[in-house]
């Protein structure tokens, strides 16, 4: 078995290095709009909001564990509550529409920053930020997996540079092996 695409990205040489760390802030501002209002719109999207809840992340992650009614239950509240208390760590409710506004805010900045170029900060090759945002805009914009309540989605959907900075990863780095449907 191969290593996974977003491995071999990470590890072609071209990930974050001390230099990028120590010279482009920038870097680091645009990491962190994936790690929090991206990651946070992502996890009431996929765990919180009922529709996603069910006709993806229980598909994902929960039918495959057990065929255990019980247990099925017990794994869907498990998540369920871990990504309820992860949002609301800084805050003592969930403002549904500021998750999606900062993450349709975060999506712009980051279509703004890549703007024509190929890769991230116009780089040869793509590197650890290329690969950050793969991972969340492979997952949404790929049609398996059966988004029921699509906002994040068509947040990818209105950056089409994102939309091809996705492609460009999955042409560069394709194995077959998981080209497979969810």
């Amino acid at each position: 078995m191969g290593d996974h695409p977003l491995t071999r990205i990470v590890s072609s040489g071209s990930s974050r290095s001390q230099t990028e760390n120590q010279t482009d802030m920038r870097y680091d501002a645009y990491l962190s709009l994936i790690e929090n209002q991206i990651r946070c719109a992502w996890l009431y999207a996929l765990y919180l909001e009922p529709y996603n809840s069910v006709y993806v992340a229980r598909r994902l992650y929960v039918e495959s564990s057990s065929s255990n009614t019980l247990v099925l239950k017990l794994l869907s509240y498990q998540l369920h509550n871990a990504a309820e208390s992860e949002l609301v760590k800084n805050s003592s409710s969930i403002d549904v529409e500021s998750l999606y506004a900062e993450a349709e805010w975060a999506m712009e900045a980051l279509s703004t920053v890549l703007a024509s170029n190929k890769w991230f900060f116009g780089k040869p090759t793509p590197g650890f930020l290329d690969a950050s945002v793969f991972a969340y805009t492979h997952l949404l914009l790929d049609s398996n997996m059966g988004w029921r309540e699509d906002r994040l989605v068509k947040s990818v959907q209105k950056w089409e540079n994102l939309v091809q900075h996705r492609e460009r990863i999955l042409e560069k780095y394709s194995d077959p092996q998981y080209a497979q449907p969810l």
